[in-house]
């Protein structure tokens, strides 16, 4: 032993690479990930992942392809730490496959005979190598490892300590990568010297079943001495690879071409029966490789004809990691955290994987931007082996992994291109796995609710923007004009980038009109933060001094709306009342409220909308969108509306902006009463004695379909009553079907014009549905038209008891009403939108694409309709056998009138309209507005 030693230390004097670097010559961010391994482990992950072994290993005994499993999870989020932990309960050998010249990561690859020990699986292959001779070439590594602990408990069995000190014992024995003893045991392990018993393990000519059953023998007497007991059909010995991506990327063998993954994996099937099982770890998802389940792959297999040899037996890869835990057993407790903490760095590191938290605790003098840069690295998206791989090309490349953060991007589970860069994000951008199917041909995967990795991303997208927006005359111009280059650059190329995506066919095309509002609401969010007078550190940043632009910060609704809404409307919108009772215009009831919010989660109950749901993940920066079955509603932003000038936030000083989105023609606006739909008040909340308001914005996109426009539907010209009781439904339809809506009578409600007052005039065209639906009619597009809703009577006493509700209806998607969308810009949203049919992407021009429609994929005019002949014009372009001189035109105009109105861009405002209650008893104008 002590020569061993000796030597260990000659050759790290040779080789001062192999030497664990000092602290002075590493930063200190890789110092601080190494020093986090001292926090105490926290959560039961290790118990979760000791049950699932157990369970696989039960569940497919005796079935080749299932006594091993991936775990594969994105960086930061603790497998290392994981399996180190379920070391200290299982009998462990660890490998861990890191190169010598990584120093990306912790811990260290673990070496043997002078060499990173992964060189030794990845020998490249030459024409003589068989896939069988590099298989047989592992499994006597393996072997001689078993063999090597077997000495370790015949020497450990004389001390005379008990069984059940076994395996943290040989942990401890072990100890970390290049200590003494590992590399002893890798070492010896490496050595091509034949092992007693398996002298012909290299021949060939050894048949399968028979090596296999000298296998189990050997293992079996090991594990016998490990669990002398035991009865239950479950693995001993269990063997991890770190780092098992390396494995994947070598060819080791010829004829056939195979990975050093492929037949390490397959010299685990000659332990099948025996209690055994191994972990691979990876943040690398390229599932077809990592997690073999390449349908060609397994299918020339060294087995016995009676072997049931599938590669369905394999296991799905375990995700299962830690996630939100922190060193105490709540993270946040209502009440206690004051709007400064929310917004720190730290409060925000304790939320999601346990890597950011976990550095900054133990590193108290780590300055906290270094860790964010170091997020920051960990959000760009490297392409390994670009000359081998043909999907590696992707347009504006930089902005995938900030952007898929930022505004939640789900990509297509059918093309190899959105499959495969799924599976980069996962490896080297922090995308989160939640799941992978057993056929293992795609993952379910996505970025959440991560406040520090979304601060990093938004910091991300500043810089690209910066150095695009400016390029070489950010130091010739005044900090004001940099700004507005840089916000002219988000407004252009976001848009733009995830167009070309779209295109590509890598983003999940099924959500476009919400990724649209997302982007709306991010930009709004950002640039908001960039126009922000109070911010210091963007002139600071565009001034060339040292600084971070902080995006984490909270926003004034005002200033978010402003920024969000075009300059032409946002002073209606500002000046907008209640549309459910009298009160003071938003401005004044929004004067101290704040959003914040950097990314966006997906609600999958009714509990989400509520003010405590709202409370925590306004915590946590993030903003809700509906999903599943949660439709009636498909946004909402937390507002903060601080009371009694208190700075510490609480669910009773929380209300809402609530979005919701009309993409098609026959889609109607949904009122949207938080209080009645989702019960989200819980409690009596005022703000001076008044009920806290909330906000609802209706986004009509002006997605109309090409179809719909040539060969529009017929529609029924009803109209609806939007009053609540049948008394008000009665007076309606004895009005001839028609509801004249008068403007407020309040003088302090309104900007009378002769415009507005005509538009009040006007006849209000819905189709007849519950009494909570009413249709926007479509006003001219001169001005905000502001519309009153008819409502029952109000007393004073039930006013106490109704948020102010304000109504707004934003209808279009371009810069006439979106001040985050450039003059120029307007088509990329028009293409987002635009939904495309199957014929999209025919290679042919547009006479092959009609010819095609004319089999009739689909039914539309004319194409359908080429076959029929009719007696009169129609609107389905069909021949006409004799023309009709006389034919009335009127319904071609109406229903081309609707189209032409339905294409126009403006803002509506609904307002409450106080001639309803102007007979209702104990009202008090001073107590209710």
């Amino acid at each position: 032993m002590k020569a061993l030693i000796k030597y260990i230390k000659t050759e790290d004097e040779k080789k001062p690479t192999l030497q664990t670097p000092a602290s002075k010559s590493e930063p200190a961010i890789k110092e601080s990930v190494k020093t986090a391994w001292k926090t105490a482990y926290v959560g039961n992950a290790h118990e979760l992942l000791k049950g699932a072994m157990n369970a696989m290993y039960q569940n497919s005994f005796e079935k080749p392809y299932a006594n091993f499993c991936a775990i594969i999870q994105g960086s930061g989020t603790g497998k290392s730490r994981l399996v180190d932990k379920v070391a200290d309960s299982v009998f462990m050998i660890p490998m861990v496959l890191r190169p010598t010249g990584d120093r990306s990561g912790f811990p260290q690859g673990d070496m043997a005979d002078g060499q990173p020990l992964v060189r030794f699986f990845c020998t490249k292959t030459t024409k003589e190598t068989s896939e069988l001779h590099v298989q047989r070439r592992y499994l006597l590594f393996l072997l001689k490892i078993i063999a090597f602990v077997d000495n370790w408990i015949n020497v450990w069995k004389r001390s005379g300590l008990g069984i059940e000190r076994l395996a943290a014992d040989w942990k401890e024995y072990l100890g970390p990568p290049l200590s003494p003893e590992r590399l002893k045991m890798y070492t010896t392990a490496i050595d091509p010297s034949p092992l007693r018993g398996f002298e012909d393990i290299s021949d060939e000519r050894v048949e399968f079943d028979h090596l296999q059953n000298r296998v189990k023998i050997f293992i079996d007497s090991v594990s016998n001495k490990i669990e002398p007991a035991q009865t239950d059909i479950q693995p001993v010995i269990f063997f991890y690879f770190d780092e098992a991506h390396h494995l994947s990327k070598t060819t080791v063998s010829a004829e056939p071409n195979r990975t050093a993954y492929q037949c390490l994996c397959k010299a685990f099937t000659y332990m099948m029966n025996a209690p055994i099982f191994a972990l691979f770890l990876s943040t690398y998802s390229r599932l077809s490789e990592t997690v073999s389940s390449s349908r060609n792959f397994w299918s020339s297999r060294p087995m016995s004809s009676n072997s049931e040899g599938s590669d369905d037996n394999m296991n799905a890869p375990f995700v299962e990691l830690p996630f939100d835990v922190w060193k105490e057993s709540g993270l946040v407790i209502e009440g206690t955290h004051s709007a400064q903490e929310i917004c720190s760095l730290k409060f925000m590191a304790r939320f999601g994987r346990p890597l950011f938290w976990t550095v900054l605790e133990n590193t108290p003098s780590m300055d906290q931007e270094e860790v964010v840069q170091y997020a920051m690295s960990k959000l760009e998206l490297r392409l390994e082996d670009t000359s081998q791989d043909i999907f590696c090309k992707f347009p504006l490349q930089k902005l995938i992994p900030p952007l898929s953060v930022r505004v939640d991007l789900s990509f297509e589970l059918n093309r190899d291109e959105a499959v495969f860069l799924e599976g980069l994000l996962v490896a080297n951008s922090m995308r989160t796995v939640y799941s992978v199917p057993k056929h293992q041909q795609y993952l379910r995967g996505g970025y959440p609710s991560e406040p520090f990795v979304a601060e990093a991303a938004a910091r991300a997208i500043f810089n690209w923007c910066h150095a695009k927006g400016l390029g070489k005359t950010r130091s010739t111009l005044p900090p004001a004009e940099q700004t507005e280059m840089i916000i002219a650059t988000y407004k252009t190329n976001i848009p733009s980038a995830i167009l070309q995506w779209l295109e590509l066919g890598l983003i999940d095309q099924g959500t476009r009109e919400e990724l649209v509002v997302r982007m709306l609401c991010t930009l709004a969010h950002d640039i908001a933060i960039l126009k922000n007078p109070d911010h210091e550190h963007v002139n600071a940043v565009l001034s060339g001094d040292s600084g971070n632009v902080s995006f984490s910060q909270m926003i004034r609704v005002e200033d978010f709306l402003r920024a969000l809404i075009s300059e032409k409307y946002i002073g209606d919108v500002l000046d907008a009342r209640p549309s459910n009772l009298r009160g003071e215009m938003l401005r004044d009831a929004f004067k101290d409220g704040y959003v914040h919010f950097t990314q966006f989660v997906k609600a999958g109950d009714k509990s989400t909308f509520t003010d405590e749901a709202i409370y925590l993940l306004f915590l946590r920066a993030a903003a809700i969108q509906g999903y599943g079955n949660m439709a009636s509603t498909d946004f909402v932003i937390p507002v903060w509306i601080p009371t009694n000038n208190s700075q510490y936030p609480d669910r009773w000083s929380m209300s809402a902006i609530f979005i919701q989105i009309k993409d098609r023609v026959d889609k109607q606006f949904i009122l949207i009463d938080a209080q009645e739909t989702f019960q989200f008040f819980t409690r009596p909340q005022t703000q001076n004695g008044r009920k806290l308001p909330y906000i609802t914005i209706a986004m009509e996109l002006g997605n109309i379909a090409a179809e719909q426009k040539k060969a529009p539907q017929p529609q029924v010209k009803q109209v609806s009553t939007v009053g609540r009781t049948k008394r008000k439904g009665r007076q309606a339809q004895r009005r001839k079907n028609s509801v004249q809506l008068s403007m407020p009578a309040n003088p302090t409600a309104t900007r009378q014009t002769q415009e507005t007052t005509e538009q009040a005039q006007m006849t209000v065209l819905t189709t007849p549905v519950c009494d909570t639906v009413q249709r926007i009619p479509p006003p001219t597009p001169a001005d905000v038209k502001v519309i009153s809703r008819e409502l029952p009577q109000t007393t004073r006493s039930q006013a106490l008891h109704i948020h102010p509700r304000y109504e707004i209806a934003i209808k279009g998607c371009s810069s006439r009403v979106y001040n985050v969308i450039g003059d120029e810009d307007k088509s990329h949203y028009s293409d987002i939108l635009a939904h495309k049919d199957m014929l999209a992407e025919h290679p042919r021009s547009e006479d092959r694409v009609e010819a095609v429609r004319q089999m009739k994929p689909y039914w539309v005019a004319p194409s359908s309709y080429h076959w029929a002949k009719m007696n009169e014009e129609s609107r389905l372009g069909a021949e006409v056998v004799i023309a009709d001189n006389n034919n009335n035109n009127d319904d071609d105009e109406y229903y081309k009138n609707i189209n032409e109105e339905a294409e126009e861009d403006l803002v509506v405002v609904n307002k409450y309209s106080d001639t309803e209650d102007a007979g209702a008893e104990d009202t008090d104008a001073e107590d209710v507005s």
